[in-house]
């Protein structure tokens, strides 16, 4: 019986006017929307490449495109293009707004923003009709008054109403892989291939969730109308709401100052000790740098005395400032981390997190890309920010200020630490995306186990 009512399910979706919709609106969007973004890439790729190779050695770093942003924007225009480096502190440069993740995650048209909104709208609205619009016409009394279980029934509607919504979404995705790949898109390359599998995956286990919720609102209700309003307010909640209000709602319970508070506490903690390391240099200034113009002016014995006497505060000039970026940089990613299980709470936003995470456009990523900053600026502290300084002497009225400024680099080459951005691997990634993985089953099971129970007690009266 269960095959026969499957098959019913098949043939009465494929036949109907929505099945056609949907072909085409897949067939056209999802397509389009990897060569428009894959171009963007290409473009993108470009630009980092130019610059990287005009920039030559320096203390300016460029972060490498990800090629997977033709699936998945995300996080890819929040990201700076490149970093300058300076001794104490760090400049992102191309970047637009850093602060607000969810509100950059759900972004422009791509892959991963079509199966979420468009296509889960689809299964929502696609299941949200199927047990009460037979009900009205009277054809789901007949299929009951024959010796079949009432799972039989609703393990059947949503296998064959499933794999119609599943049709068009396939078939779209293969036609756009053989599209990119004509183009020379490197499918294969770096482990792409996984991760275009696994965002796939992603997106039929989403996609099976909504389905399942859409069939739960089906047996709740008795009239196609009323079905699809609920459908459509239960969609709105869960990709709308419940995503846009993870931020707000953490930056509530996890407060911190802003970037501008920062950076200006930072700053009056690095010139609180510039001021004592002045002090401690004032002696040295006034032997070998006669301001007066008596005396003899000589840098390069101030240099070579300097060292000593400034090194212990330039060290703790260093550290303090490690910490302090180390600790806010800590209070950012709670609140990230939180406003991202609040969110969470939706089935979009476990779906869209995990997807642009093996997009390399996730928070993943970002987090990722901030520690490969933070060691090659460790490297750099080394190599080349070690022996320059910036002398700070004030007077002892405390209303004049002069600096001076140079390196102690002894003779020779610069030898600049390379700087070649290394994507998380496959595994770590995995690893990121598992809670999001776990929850879209947990998503599935749910509804599924709703629309199970609540179609045993329906009245097809």
């Amino acid at each position: 019986m269960f095959k026969t009512i499957f098959k019913k399910e098949l043939l009465d979706q494929i036949l109907s006017p929505k099945f056609l919709i949907v072909s085409l609106l897949c067939l056209v969007l999802v397509p389009a929307s990897l060569l428009l973004n894959s171009a963007g890439y290409d473009d993108a790729f470009r630009e980092y490449d130019a610059a990287r190779k005009e920039a030559g050695n320096s203390t300016e770093i460029f972060r490498e495109p990800s090629a997977l942003s033709a699936f998945g924007i995300g996080l890819e225009n929040v990201m700076p293009k490149s970093v300058v480096f300076s001794k104490y502190q760090m400049e992102a440069r191309g970047a637009q707004v850093q602060s607000e993740v969810l509100s950059n995650i759900n972004g422009k048209i791509d892959f991963v923003v079509i199966v979420s909104f468009l296509l889960g709208l689809i299964a929502v609205l696609y299941a949200g009709t199927m047990a009460c619009e037979e009900k009205e016409i009277g054809t789901l009394k007949l299929v009951l008054a024959n010796p079949v279980k009432r799972s039989t029934v609703i393990g059947a509607k949503f296998a064959g109403g499933f794999s119609v919504l599943l049709i068009p979404f396939a078939l779209s995705t293969l036609i756009a892989l053989l599209l990119l790949l004509g183009q020379g898109f490197p499918i294969f390359a770096s482990g792409n291939a996984a991760r275009i599998a696994a965002v796939i995956v992603l997106s039929v286990l989403y996609l099976a969730a909504m389905f399942s919720l859409g069939l739960f609102i089906s047996t709740r209700t008795h009239k196609t109308s009323l079905a699809l309003l609920a459908g459509f307010f239960a969609w709105i909640f869960l990709t709308f709401i419940i995503p846009k209000t993870g931020e707000p709602l953490a930056g509530l319970i996890r407060r911190i100052p802003s970037e501008d508070a920062m950076k200006a506490n930072r700053a009056q903690v690095r010139s609180q000790i510039e001021k004592e390391k002045g002090k401690a240099l004032a002696p040295l200034m006034e032997k070998y740098l006669h301001v007066d113009g008596r005396g003899k002016w000589d840098w390069d014995a101030y240099t070579k005395a300097r060292g000593p006497v400034a090194q212990n505060y330039e060290e703790r000039i260093d550290q303090t400032l490690q910490k302090f970026d180390a600790a806010y940089e800590q209070k950012k990613s709670d609140r990230r981390n939180l406003s991202l299980n609040i969110a969470r709470i939706s089935p979009a936003s476990a779906f869209t997190q995990a997807a642009l995470n093996f997009c390399d456009t996730g928070v993943a990523d970002l987090e990722n890309f901030s520690r490969s900053l933070q060691n090659h600026g460790i490297l750099l502290s080394r190599a080349v920010f070690k022996y320059s300084f910036q002398d700070t002497f004030t007077s002892d009225d405390g209303k004049t200020n002069r600096s001076m400024g140079g390196a102690s680099s002894p003779e020779g080459k610069i030898d600049y630490p390379k700087f070649r951005y290394q994507f998380p691997a496959f595994e770590e990634t995995l690893r990121a995306a598992a809670p999001d993985l776990v929850l879209l089953i947990f998503f599935n099971l749910i509804f599924f186990a709703a629309a199970y129970v609540s179609f045993g007690g329906y009245d097809v009266r």
